[in-house]
């Protein structure tokens, strides 16, 4: 009867070492892959919220500069359409009593341009007074210019102490 109690004791603790062996060590392993693949979940999250966080932050900072974007976008005109810049130029010519001649001026940009370009060449005649009128308008206008090549003669026609101004204007565009 000892013998039956040890043999089934024997049965009794092989069948507990297989059933530790084939039932519960896979639910430890499926735990421990359970547990990595949480770890990679909450990483993931957290990447996340602090990407969205770095997202409202960006959002808040656009908008309390939203108004200096807007200048600053409004420097650079539209390189294939410039109407409203030429038009600003005559606009401000008529206003200083200059006459007004724009031809565009086609070259090569240089490797160290930071922005595309346009240029004109700008051929005014009228009073000096007024001319120095026009560079002070064009000067403070919300654009960005750069001018080069000034130079001063008596107009083709003789008029009243006129004089013949022309010089080249770079105005910088949009790269969008």
């Amino acid at each position: 009867m000892i013998k039956n109690k040890n043999i089934t004791l024997m049965i009794l603790g092989i069948v507990a070492v297989l059933l530790a062996g084939f039932a519960i060590r896979p639910l430890f392993l499926n735990i421990k892959q359970n547990s990595k693949t949480l770890l990679i979940y909450k990483e993931t999250l957290a990447q996340i919220e602090k990407k969205s966080e770095n997202l409202r932050g960006f959002q808040l900072t656009y908008e309390t500069h939203r108004a200096d974007l807007k200048k600053m976008d409004q420097l650079f005109i539209d390189k294939e359409e410039p109407v409203e810049f030429i038009e600003f130029l005559e606009g401000e010519a008529a206003r200083s009593k200059l006459t007004i001649d724009l031809t565009p001026v086609i070259f090569k940009a240089g490797e160290g341009e930071v922005w595309p370009s346009t240029s004109l060449r700008v051929e005014l005649v009228g009073s000096f007074s007024n001319f120095l009128k026009f560079l002070d308008k064009i000067e403070s206008s919300p654009y960005l210019i750069t001018l080069s090549g000034l130079s001063l003669n008596k107009p083709a026609k003789n008029t009243n102490g006129d004089i013949a101004i022309s010089f080249q204007m770079k105005v910088y565009a949009s790269s969008l």
